[in-house]
C-alpha cells in the first residue's frame, strides 16, 4: 500500500504557525510586563532615593527636601536601588546601561517656589491652630493694600517736605546775608562820616568777607533747586500732571492728595527758579561793590603812607557800593521754625531709642552676610502666588520663627540659634538683631504714620492748624505752604506713631485706623515733644505687634522673604548638622535610565529602552 504525507505536512505547518503565534503572544505579554516591571522598579527606586530626606529639616521646620552631595550621588543612589530589581531572576532579563539625572528642582530655584509649596502643604494641617489669625485674611489684605497706598503718599510727602524746607533755609540764608551786608554798609558809612580809619578798615574787611561768601550761598540755593528738579524729571508725569497715582487700584484720597502735592511741588521749583535769577543779579551787584570796597581800602592805605586826605573820595565811592534789598516775605516765625527744625531732627534720627519701652534689653547677636546661604533677589509675588497663599505662607513664619516679642510655638527649641529676632530678619535682612529690630520699627512707624496721616487728612480742623503753621514757615509762598503743610501733617502723624509703636513693643494693641476717641497728640504737644514719653493706651479689638508684622510681610517681596527664610533655616539646622546647605536641597528630581532587554520568546536577541520617572514631595 502506498503511503501519503499531505496531512502530516499540513499539520506540521499549522503547528509551526500556532507555536509562532503563541510565542509571539507570550513575548508581547512578557514585553508589556517588562515595561510595567521597569516602571514599578524605577518608581520604587526613586521613592527610596527621596525617602532620604533631611531629618533635621523635617524635625525643625516640617519641610521635606532631599539633601544631596552632587547630581552624580543622586544617580548612583538611584542606580543602587534600581539594580536590586534588575538582578532578579525572572522573565524580565534586563541590564542597565546608563543613569542620567534629567531634571532637578532645588529649594532656591524659581524664587523659592518649592519652599512655598512645601509650606502650603504643611499649613493645611495647621489651619485649626492658625484659624483665629486667618479669619480676617480678606480684611487684612485690604487693610495692607490701603496702608501701602498711604505709606507711599506718606514717604513722598516726607521727602518733598524735607527738600522744600532745605530750599527755604537756603533762601533765608541768602536773605540773612543780604541783611547783614546792608548793616555792614551802614557801619562803613558811619565810620566814613566820622573819618575813623581803624573802624572803617575793620568794617570794610568784614563786609568784603560777607560779599565773598554770597556767591557760595547762591550756589547752595541752586543745588537745592536742582534736587527738586531731579525729582520732577525723574518722576515724569507724576509731578508734571499729577497722574502718577491716578489708577483704579489706588485710594481716591491718596490720588487727590498726591496730585495737589505734585502740582505744588512743581510750582515751588518754578518760583525758586525765578528767585534764583534775581539772586544772581544781586550777586553781580555785590561783586561790583566788593571791587569798589577793595579800591577804597587801597586808597585809604596809600593816603596813610602819603599823608593825603581822601575821605571825600571814599564817601562818594561808598554811594557806588550797592547792597540790594532782599526778597523777604512779610510773615515768618523764627521761633516756631526752630521748633519744627528740632522736631524734624529728632524724627529723622535713631527712631528705635524713641519707641523702646523702659528697661528693654536688646539682643546683641549677629551673623555674617558675606557668604549668605541664599541670594538676595527680588521677583514680586510671581505667577500663581495669590494673596491668600501669601498670607498662609506668612502665617507659617509666625509658627516657625522667633520675634522680638515672643518665641514661636510650631518649632523645637534651638540652642545657640544665629539670631533671636528671626521674623525681623525676614523683613529687613540686616546682620544683627539690633539693626533688624531698628529697621522693623522704622517700617512699622511708617505704616502707623501712614495710617495716622490718613486720619489727619480727613480732619479739616487739624489740617487747618497745620496750614496755619505752614503759612508762617513758608513766608507767604502759597505753593510752598501746601507742601510744608503736608510735611507738618507727616511729622504730626509720625509723632503719634511713636506713641503707638512704643505701646506695640510693650505688648499693647493699636487699631489700624484711628478716630477722634483714639487720637491723642495735639499740634502744640507735637512741637513741645510730648510724644518722647508715654504711650498710647487702647482697649478692644486693636492689632498687636505681630498683626503689624503681618501687614509688612504682605507688602514684602515674596522672593526676598523666601530667600531670607532659607538663610535662617540653614543657620539653625547647622546647629545640629554643620555641613547642611539649602542649595543642596532638592524638592523634585527626574531620572532617565537606559535599559537593554533580552527577548525570551523572540528571534531578536536584545533591544534598548529608556525609562523616565520623576518624584516630588
Amino acid at each position: 500500500m502506498r503511503k501519503r504525507g499531505e496531512i502530516t505536512v499540513f499539520l506540521s505547518l499549522i503547528l509551526i504557525c500556532m507555536v509562532s503565534l503563541l510565542m509571539g503572544l507570550l513575548e508581547s505579554a512578557r514585553t508589556a510586563g517588562a515595561r510595567l516591571y521597569l516602571n514599578m522598579a524605577s518608581n520604587s527606586a526613586i521613592s527610596s532615593v527621596m525617602s532620604q530626606y533631611n531629618r533635621n529639616l523635617w524635625d525643625m521646620y516640617h519641610l521635606l527636601f532631599l539633601e544631596f552631595e552632587s547630581e552624580t550621588a543622586i544617580e548612583q543612589s538611584f542606580e543602587e536601588y534600581l539594580q536590586f530589581y534588575l538582578e532578579q531572576e525572572n522573565l524580565y532579563p534586563v541590564k542597565n546601561t546608563g543613569i542620567v539625572l534629567s531634571g532637578l528642582v532645588t529649594m532656591q530655584e524659581n524664587g523659592g517656589k518649592a519652599l512655598e509649596d512645601e509650606i502650603l502643604s504643611y499649613m493645611k494641617y495647621r489651619l485649626p491652630e492658625a484659624a483665629e489669625n486667618l479669619l480676617g485674611l480678606g480684611q487684612e489684605a485690604a487693610e495692607a493694600g490701603k496702608a501701602g497706598d498711604f505709606k507711599n503718599l506718606f514717604e513722598e510727602c516726607m521727602e518733598a517736605g524735607k527738600k522744600v524746607r532745605k530750599l527755604e533755609k537756603a533762601r533765608r540764608a541768602l536773605e540773612t546775608a543780604l541783611a547783614e551786608m546792608r548793616k555792614g554798609k551802614e557801619e562803613l558809612e558811619k565810620a566814613a562820616e566820622k573819618e575813623r580809619e581803624h573802624r572803617f578798615g575793620t568794617a570794610a574787611g568784614k563786609l568784603i568777607k560777607k560779599m565773598e561768601r554770597f556767591p557760595g550761598l547762591v550756589d547752595t540755593y541752586e543745588k537745592e533747586i536742582a534736587k527738586i528738579s531731579g525729582d520732577i524729571e525723574g518722576n515724569g508725569d507724576f509731578y508734571e500732571n499729577g497722574d502718577f497715582y491716578k489708577n483704579g487700584d489706588c485710594d481716591l484720597q491718596v490720588a487727590e492728595t498726591m496730585k495737589s502735592e505734585a502740582e505744588a511741588y512743581g510750582m515751588v521749583e518754578a518760583s525758586a527758579r525765578e528767585m534764583l535769577l534775581q539772586y544772581r543779579e544781586k550777586e553781580n551787584l555785590i561783586e561790583s561793590g566788593r571791587i569798589y570796597l577793595e579800591e577804597m581800602e587801597e586808597s585809604l592805605t596809600n593816603s596813610q603812607e602819603e599823608g593825603e586826605e581822601v575821605w571825600e573820595e571814599i564817601r562818594s565811592q561808598l554811594e557806588l557800593v550797592e547792597i540790594p534789598d532782599g526778597l523777604e516775605a512779610d510773615r515768618f516765625d523764627s521761633e516756631r521754625s526752630e521748633r519744627v527744625d528740632r522736631l524734624e531732627d529728632i524724627l529723622s534720627g535713631e527712631l528705635l531709642a524713641l519707641v523702646l519701652p523702659e528697661g528693654t534689653d536688646i539682643s546683641e547677636k549677629s551673623v555674617s552676610l558675606k557668604n549668605k546661604p541664599a541670594p538676595e533677589v527680588s521677583g514680586g509675588s510671581g505667577p500663581g502666588r495669590n494673596p491668600v497663599n501669601q498670607l498662609l505662607l506668612n502665617e507659617y513664619i509666625f509658627l516657625s520663627f522667633d520675634s522680638f516679642r515672643e518665641k514661636c510655638t510650631g518649632r523645637q527649641t534651638i540652642e545657640n540659634q544665629a539670631l533671636l529676632y528671626e521674623q525681623e530678619y525676614l523683613l529687613c535682612g540686616k546682620d544683627t538683631d539690633k539693626k533688624n529690630l531698628e529697621s522693623t520699627v522704622e517700617e512699622i512707624l511708617a505704616v502707623r504714620g501712614a495710617a495716622n496721616f490718613a486720619y489727619l487728612l480727613g480732619m479739616p480742623e487739624l489740617k487747618a492748624q497745620a496750614e496755619e503753621l505752614a503759612a508762617v514757615l513758608a513766608g507767604g509762598n502759597l505753593s510752598m505752604q501746601i507742601v510744608i503743610s503736608l510735611f507738618i501733617l507727616v511729622l504730626w502723624a509720625l509723632g503719634e506713631a511713636v506713641w503707638d509703636v512704643r505701646s506695640l513693643l510693650d505688648g499693647g494693641t493699636i487699631r489700624f485706623w484711628k478716630d477722634e476717641t483714639t487720637w491723642k497728640l495735639s499740634l502744640d504737644g507735637l512741637l513741645s515733644l510730648e510724644f518722647l514719653s508715654g504711650k498710647s493706651e487702647e482697649k478692644g479689638d486693636g492689632k498687636d505687634y505681630h498683626d503689624y508684622l503681618r501687614v509688612l510681610f504682605f507688602l514684602k517681596d515674596a522672593c526676598t522673604r523666601n530667600y531670607r527664610m532659607m538663610d535662617v533655616i540653614q543657620w539653625n539646622v547647622q546647629t545640629r548638622q554643620k555641613d547642611f546647605s539649602v542649595k543642596d536641597c532638592a524638592h523634585q528630581i527626574e531620572i532617565k535610565a537606559d535599559i537593554v532587554q533580552k527577548h525570551v520568546f523572540g528571534i531578536q536577541t536584545q533591544y534598548e529602552q529608556t525609562v523616565s520617572t520623576e518624584w516630588s514631595y
